[in-house]
Order: C-alpha cells, then structure tokens, then sequence
C-alpha cells in the first residue's frame, strides 16, 4: 500500500482514509512561507527537507476571517502500471476566504473513481490580490520577468507547477491534469485557462457556478486602480513603504484590510458581486487583458473545457431575471466567446438537483456536495 513517496523535495509520509485503500497526505508544502520580506511576493521554491516529512495534519490557511487549514492530496493504490489521470481542486470563497479542510471537498469518492485528487491552497484576500506600483519598481529592480500582483493566481500555479513535477511519485500522470473550482475557484481556472504562462501546464478545466458570473468574468480591476486601493490601506496603517507595510502583524494588517470600504469611483459600490476591494486586476504579466477580449482573440490556452452552472443560483425576482440564472447567461455569452474564438467548444452542464430537506433547491454551491461525493456528511438539516 502506498504510504511514503519520493519527490524532488523529500520523502512524504501519508495516513490511511477511512478507506484503507486510500492514502491522504495533508500539508504538503510547495512553495516558501509567503512572509516576511515573502509577502506580495511571488511563490518562491520550498527546500528540501531531511528525513520523512509526516504529511498528517493539514497546513493552516491563508489569514482570513474565518480560520482553516489547506492543501490535501487523495491518492488510492489501484494495483496497475497505468498512470491515473489528476484532478487539482481550487477553492472558491470570493477570493476573500476558504480553505481545502473543509469537509465537503473530500477526495475520498474521486479517488476511488480512479483519479488522484489534489487540493491547493492559496493566498487570498488582501494577502493575495493587493496591487501597488512599487511591487512593479521591485519587479523591474530585481530585472526578472515575474508578475507583481494576483499571488493568489500565482500560488495556484506554482501548486500546478508542483504537481507536474511530482505527480508521478503518487501515481498520477503529469500530462492529464484537470483544474477545476466553484465560484471563485471557478474563476481562478478561468484566470488560469487565460494566462500566457501556462501554456501546456494543464490539459482540462472544470468550471463550476463562476465562470459566467460578471464578478469573476468581467471585473478584473486595472492595476492603477488596485494601486489606489492599496494607497487607502497604507495610509490606514500609518505606513509608507512595502518594507513597512511587509512588518505590520498579520492580523492588524486583515482587520484594516476588511475595514477598508469599497470606494464609489470603483464601479462596484452596489453590485453585490463585488463588495470587495482584494480582486485580480491585470497586470500585464499574469492577466494581460480581460478574460472576453483574451477569449475573443483566440489567445487563450488550448485545453477542453466543461463548465456550468446551478438552476438556482442567483436568480433575480423580476419578470425577465427569472428566465435564466445570471449564471447561465454568463455561461452561455463565455460559450458563444470561445466558439467564435475558433477554438472547440466547451461542454456545458445545468445542475437542478434540489438540495434534501428544507426545499432549498439548488443553490450557489449546493453542487459540491455531489460533485465530491460528500452529501452524508452535509451541515444542512435534512429531512423528510
């Protein structure tokens, strides 16, 4: 049974599932704590370590309001030479909160499906989508051609990256990768699908419930402007430098953050997709352009594509809003895009299977609990 693996970083001991037949490695590190002089800045390569790294326990997430814990990998031991194809979950939570720990996204079913499931964790909120003008001094300084702004989308690839390097240690194969994610997790695998540094990292992409919601799709702000937020946060703290503003304690740093309010000359104020001032922006090197014109110039890469949406999530209550979810029209637009673009079209899917109990329907993310296989083990009261 496989317990322990050999990587490029060291030998990493697993536990044993509720299922025996499946092995849970939790905390893996791929990537260098983001802190310190780390902080806004791109992953940089974790060392290597002696001895067996006991990978039991998850690792904690990125600061939020909500606490949790994040990366776990699901892998069963099928008894073949045959390399099982890899599925890399990236969370959703309105790029503001979330951790992989959370027990709906359990790879236990998928991986006795034949896949081996990989959770990433990634930085989130003000941590990992604050821009400023003087990350890109920093850049242009140290005269590399990293990005300088969305760490979040760079922590998610360099767990992707992580993972083609590795995979084959835990009896995945590195040339059939599917990323998928819910909500902002979906539009962190648009972002992905859109990058110009991922060409051939991954060959399929699920995106669930985001990928056709204008806060996901269509509001990637201008770096000046992420500029200017940070700029409001800065003078909050009382600081005014990166190297200062590097120091501040973390939680000092996420309580100013979440006070700070969301300015009318943003164009959110009042759109409840966006009340958030910690969102991608393009940057010119990660994200060079919003998502539809990417698309509609054909730019984006080449890897198939399933994506859809629930029947009940957000749907407005006027005559016309209860037609389509705005999910769905989202989709549908995205749709009609990548076919124009001259590229294959997508799969598409509608979830309406209600949610048991209390005649919720099928909600904003309500599909989770199916997709991984984790309905028993649900919060929600059921009954009847």
């Amino acid at each position: 049974m496989l317990r322990i693996v050999h990587t490029g970083c060291g030998a990493i001991e697993g536990i044993a599932a509720p299922e025996p037949e499946i092995t849970v490695f939790r905390g893996i590190p791929f990537a260098a704590p983001p802190v310190g002089d780390l902080r806004w800045r791109p992953p940089q390569p974790v060392a290597a370590w002696a001895g067996t790294l006991a990978a039991h326990d998850f690792a904690p997430a990125c600061p939020q309001p909500t606490p949790g814990d994040s990366n776990e990998f699901y892998d069963r031991e099928w008894g073949t030479d045959r390399p099982l194809p890899v599925m890399v979950w990236i969370l959703c939570g309105a790029y503001q909160t979330g951790c992989t720990a959370e027990k709906e996204f359990d790879g236990s079913t998928l991986a006795r499906r034949g896949v081996v499931v990989v959770s990433v964790g990634y930085r989130l909120n003000v941590f990992g989508f604050l821009a400023h003008n003087r990350l890109r001094e920093e850049a242009e300084a140290r005269h590399d051609d990293e990005p300088y702004a969305n760490f979040g989308f760079l922590d998610q690839r360099a767990g992707i990256r992580w993972v083609v390097k590795n995979i084959a240690a835990f009896g995945g194969d590195p040339e059939n990768i599917t990323i998928f994610g819910q909500s902002a997790g979906a539009g962190s695998v648009l972002a992905q699908i859109c990058s110009p540094l991922n060409r051939g990292l991954f060959q399929r992409a699920i995106m669930q419930s985001g990928a056709g919601l204008g806060m996901f799709n269509r509001h990637q702000q201008s770096l000046e402007d992420g500029h200017r937020t940070a700029e409001r946060l800065f003078e909050a703290l009382g600081v005014s430098s990166l190297d200062e503003a590097r120091q501040v304690p973390v939680a000092e740093l996420l309580a100013a953050a979440e006070a700070l309010p969301v300015p009318p000359e943003s164009g959110r104020e009042g759109d409840w997709s966006m009340m958030v001032n910690w969102v991608p922006c393009v940057d010119g090197r990660f994200i060079t352009d919003q998502y539809a014109r990417t698309i509609a110039r054909g730019e984006q890469n080449e890897v198939e594509i399933l994506l859809g949406n629930t029947t009940g999530e957000f749907v407005e209550t006027d005559a016309d809003g209860t037609l389509l979810p705005a999910g769905e029209v989202g989709n549908l637009k995205l749709i009609a895009e990548w076919i124009r673009s001259g590229r294959k079209a997508p799969y598409y899917y509608r979830f309406d299977v209600a949610m048991p109990g209390d005649d919720a329907g099928a909600f904003h993310s309500s599909e989770l609990w199916f997709s991984f296989g984790t309905l028993a083990t649900c919060w929600r009261p059921f009954v009847g």
